[in-house]
């Protein structure tokens, strides 16, 4: 059931990440602008671990890399991680997930894991940008 519930949410992601328009780092859903932003840089002024990420991903998604990176630099990883979610995701289904190959389960998640741990160190080093 996990499997189903990671590939939906991971077209969702990859879909809305192509229907979305960045206009100077404004997304904008169909002509309107998007009006969601982070709760903590808006109220607090200290960007949280993921603040960037989903401009960082979309303009992945539109093929802008350089965009991409000056949003969040480790959107094209994560966005790594979403694509490389649906063959497996897809692949698990298709199979059996009790028998799917414990190295691939291993790679999986290995690669999300080292992609968190980075988002936390990066965030640090951000705060510590701040604090000096």
């Amino acid at each position: 059931m996990h499997h189903i519930i990671i590939l939906i949410l991971c077209i969702v992601i990859l879909t809305a990440s192509l229907l979305f328009r960045l206009n100077e780092a404004e997304l904008y859903l169909f002509g309107f602008k998007w009006p969601l932003r982070c709760f903590l840089y808006h109220t607090v002024g200290i960007k949280c671990a993921i603040c960037g990420l989903t401009r960082s991903v979309c303009s992945l998604a539109h093929g802008n890399f350089q965009q991409a990176v000056k949003f969040h630099l480790l959107g094209p990883a994560i966005f790594a991680l979403i694509c490389f979610q649906l063959p497996y995701r897809i692949y698990a289904l298709i199979i059996n997930p009790k028998r799917m190959s414990r190295k691939l389960i291993k790679i999986n998640s290995l690669f999300a894991v080292i992609i968190l741990i980075a988002i936390f160190v990066n965030w640090l080093v951000y705060l510590g940008g701040l604090i000096l």
